[in-house]
């Protein structure tokens, strides 16, 4: 991703990439290292994102976005929003009451994490991007305060009692961003 923003020239296409990670743990450039947990299931990176410690695996979908924000004559602020308003629409579709919280970087039900923002935004464009918990083993968020916040737990859309295919979930997530941008 970092790669693809830094070598993008203005003929660039966008890309949106939509896929699932091995299970790994990352923070952002805002988490301080001495701050995350020594005995870890699985490995803890360091990412260039914003956003605090979470965790990725198997069953959630990752959407990257890369965008040149700067070429559609968007501001970073309104890139963002629309961003998370097409990721919080996808989550509406399956469960009405999940609720975007800006101030928490993340989609929630209550107390319990649906999705979660992380971005990098630089001069070529943006990169990073949400992370949605689709149908996964949800044990490995008990081994970190996620996102910074003891009061959260995360939950996933099948632990909700909804029943989505990867697929119908990825086509939503595409028909949202293509509404949105």
């Amino acid at each position: 991703m970092k790669s693809f923003t830094d070598e993008r020239h203005p003929e660039t296409n966008d890309e949106v990439w939509i896929l699932e990670h091995e299970s790994v743990y990352t923070y952002g450039v805002s988490t301080d290292p001495k701050k995350i947990p020594t005995h870890l299931s699985h490995p803890a990176l360091r990412s260039d994102r914003g956003g605090k410690i979470t965790y990725h695996g198997p069953g959630q979908l990752v959407v990257y976005i890369l965008m040149d924000f700067n070429r559609a004559s968007m501001k970073p602020k309104e890139f963002i929003v629309k961003f998370q308003s097409a990721i919080h629409q996808t989550v509406k579709s399956y469960c009405k009451d999940a609720v975007l919280n800006e101030d928490e970087d993340g989609i929630f039900l209550e107390n319990l994490k649906l999705a979660s923002f992380g971005l990098k935004i630089t001069r070529k464009g943006s990169y990073h991007g949400a992370a949605i918990n689709h149908s996964m083993n949800l044990d490995a968020w008990k081994e970190i305060v996620i996102c910074g916040n003891p009061d959260h737990q995360a939950i996933d859309i099948r632990s909700l009692g909804i029943s989505v295919s990867r697929p119908k979930l990825v086509a939503e997530i595409e028909k949202n961003l293509l509404l949105e941008f």
